[in-house]
């Protein structure tokens, strides 16, 4: 069975799993939209389109209107759903909700009587204080306006077509936010449909840019959030190519990254984001296949925005298949699924890494050319609405794919980006255990649908290990399939649909809860390391995101194995921003002993624990200093090992031709220690001074 790939731009849930599941809704096919608090979530009906709140119980889950129905999209604003909904008694307009039935109305009859202000394909845009969308009246035609949630600030923002010529085109909207303005698409007689700038004032409302200028369209779209800027798409003048744009709010700030795209099957090119750089792949008209790009948004030139490498021929859909990659400290995956439409078989279906590079660009793992399965990445997504960031939280040290091999069938698979295994032949054989691709992560669990052949498709959990991964429950039971699909976390509940046995209709499915109370995954931890400073050791670790975090402990032993706690730091608690943490063990460099090993316990409120990985470092117990690699040939980072370092050090990276490409300095630093230093393929020479010393170490990147 076919899958589609796709990005979840969504709050990253995770949970602690028990056994069974609870059925708190039956045959309204309830899909959650929004979260409107830690206690209440919004959901529409697939039967119906009614409105529907729940808390994660059966008591409260509740038809919140009994005329109101959804028609399309809504944002949240202060603890609030505002979405575009159809009464009999308005016809179609923007309605605001609270979770309550008393607080479910119309927010502004717009365009007053049965007449209709909202078209249904148009989105609504969220910022701090409003938000922003779309709406028609018999005076203004369709015109961009905006809301706080109350009916006298819910206002135009400008009449730009002027008098009833509509300034918004509802088949070619979009809305994106840089910084403290909002970008959008309005047209003009003049200018066509193009990028606009807002600070939601009528004077401060204004062309941004004329990308194609005169009445010819370019139709900007897909805003993607790069640094304090956004990457979008337009349609070039010939009406036929595409081309990629960047835009920090400012009309020379808005430029051209890439023309000249051919378009394929996917209307638009997709972007993933490593290190500061976004990724896109694309059928550039000069190489074979589809050509693989990286941009750090400044403009076209080539310092800025280059071609990294050819991956094969042109798939038609292969910029889409960068939204289904997942970062690791030191490179991406993605898959790459490449078919050839005159044999109509499969001549690729790979995972493949990026470090940055051309020679870092390559296949991390092959699989089955079977077209019917290629890998799908289950990626665990965290978007900062505030920092405009992305964050790829990885599931206890691996990600996790579903992917064939030709003698399992399409299975579920982990790796930590070096060491990659099937976790467990769900359906023994090379029948797929596989069959969709509906996933949640959880601090304990991963969550997801699979069929081992017996019980259907149903629900599944694993804690990464194959002991770990079982069936939650059969809820259609027998070899039918219940088909979960698996929503979201609230109010310590896991949301689920599937379909049981009432009736026998799959088309209509039943909202499940997992039973048990669960939590969001506390930290999102980047690096921990350990240096040393004279006779103390000191710890360095980063967070990237974390919620709900209470402290850090911090652990040493001398083998490993049994643990000594030596202090603890109080955690962020919340926090969407990079955080960094130190301490020290005072002493231990004259402690005696020859190795250290340091962990860290990082402890929630609600009392659950998680584990940081395990580092060492090697004491100095003679006079003679030493340095060490820890890999030679290395794949990824340059790391080492420093021990016995007094007083100043110099650490080099040369080049084969006796180049210095990497410098650094050091005082009285020992223990282990990464290079940031990216380097291409080929020989180097590592070389460390210490009073008048030099230790020289021949090594191969590969």
């Amino acid at each position: 069975m076919k899958k589609s790939l796709f990005l979840a731009l969504s709050f990253i849930f995770f949970g602690n799993a028990l056994a069974q599941v609870t059925q708190i809704n039956a045959n309204k096919s309830l899909h959650g939209v929004a979260q409107i608090n830690n206690t209440l979530a919004i959901f529409d009906s697939g039967v119906d389109s009614s409105i529907w709140v729940s808390d994660g119980t059966k008591a409260g889950t509740i038809q919140i209107s009994d005329t109101i129905k959804s028609i399309g999209s809504g944002g949240v604003l202060n603890g609030k759903y505002i979405f575009k909904g159809l009464s009999p008694h308005c016809g179609m307009e923007l309605f605001i909700t609270d979770g309550t039935k008393s607080g479910t109305h119309i927010l502004k009859d717009i365009n007053p009587g049965m007449g209709n202000s909202q078209p249904q394909i148009t989105t609504i845009g969220a910022s701090y204080d409003y938000i922003y969308f779309a709406a028609v009246t018999p005076e203004l035609g369709c015109e961009l306006w905006r809301s706080d949630g109350t009916p006298g600030n819910t206002t135009l923002v400008k009449d730009i077509g002027v008098s009833i010529t509509s300034g918004i085109d509802s088949n070619h909207f979009s809305l994106g936010q840089v910084g403290n303005t909002f970008i959008f698409t309005a047209t003009t007689p003049a200018t066509g449909n193009e990028l606009w700038q807002t600070d939601g004032t009528p004077g401060n409302t204004s062309l941004l840019k004329d990308i194609d200028p005169g009445i010819i369209s370019s139709n900007p779209n897909l805003f993607y959030p790069l640094k304090n800027m956004a990457l979008f798409n337009t349609k070039a003048s010939n009406g036929i190519n595409n081309e990629i744009w960047r835009t920090d709010g400012t009309p020379g700030g808005t430029v051209l990254i890439k023309n000249n795209i051919v378009p394929g099957f996917a209307p638009f090119t997709f972007f993933h984001v490593f290190k500061d750089r976004a990724y896109f792949l694309i059928n550039d008209g000069v190489h074979a296949g589809d050509a693989m790009y990286s941009t750090d948004g400044v403009d076209a030139s080539t310092t800025h925005t280059s071609f990294l490498k050819d991956l094969g021929s042109p798939t038609l859909f292969g910029s889409g298949l960068l939204a289904n990659a997942v970062n690791l400290p030191d490179k991406f995956i993605f898959p790459y699924y490449d078919l050839d439409f005159m044999t109509a078989l499969t001549t690729k279906n790979d995972l493949y890494q990026c470090d940055g590079t051309a020679t870092g660009t390559k296949v991390f793992k092959s699989f089955s050319l079977d077209n019917t399965n290629f890998p799908l990445i289950y990626t665990s997504i965290s978007f900062d609405i505030v920092t405009k960031t992305i964050n790829y939280p990885l599931f206890k040290g691996n990600f996790y794919f579903a992917a064939d091999d030709s003698i399992h069938g399409n299975e579920l698979w982990l790796s930590d980006g070096n060491n990659t295994n099937i976790l467990k032949d769900i359906n023994p054989g090379p029948e797929d255990g596989i069959t969709s691709g509906s996933f949640l992560f959880a601090s304990s669990d991963l969550f997801f649908a699979a069929n081992d052949g017996v019980h259907g498709n149903e629900l599944w959990r694993t804690n990464g290990t194959q002991a770990g991964t079982s069936m939650v429950q059969d809820i259609f039971p027998g070899n039918h399939n219940a088909d979960p699909s698996l929503q979201f976390i609230n109010n310590g509940k896991i949301f689920f649909g599937a379909t049981d046995a009432s009736p026998a209709d799959s088309s209509v499915t039943d909202l499940y809860v997992v039973d048990g109370i669960f939590s969001s995954l506390p930290v999102g931890l980047l690096d921990f390391t350990v240096t040393t400073k004279g006779a103390d050791a000191i710890l360095h670790w980063t967070t990237s995101q974390e919620i709900n975090s209470r402290d850090f402990t911090i652990q040493s032993s001398d083998d490993a194995q049994h643990w000594n706690n030596i202090g603890t730091i109080t955690a962020a608690g919340n926090s969407s921003v990079q955080k960094n943490y130190t301490f020290s063990d005072l002493g231990v460099m004259n402690s005696g002993k020859s190795v250290v090993y340091y962990r860290l316990t990082q402890s929630n409120r609600d009392g659950k624990n998680i584990y940081s990985n395990v580092i060492f470092i090697k004491l100095n117990s003679t006079n003679q200093w030493n340095v060490q690699m820890l890999s030679n040939p290395l794949f990824n980072k340059v790391e080492l090992i420093l021990s016995g370092v007094k007083g100043e050090a110099n650490i080099f990276v040369n080049n084969i031709n006796g180049q210095v490409i990497y410098k650094k300095q050091i005082q009285n630093q020992n223990g282990f220690m990464t290079l940031p230093v990216n380097l291409p393929g080929g020989v180097y020479f590592l070389v460390v001074t210490n009073n008048n010393e030099i230790k020289t170490i021949k090594f191969v990147k590969n």
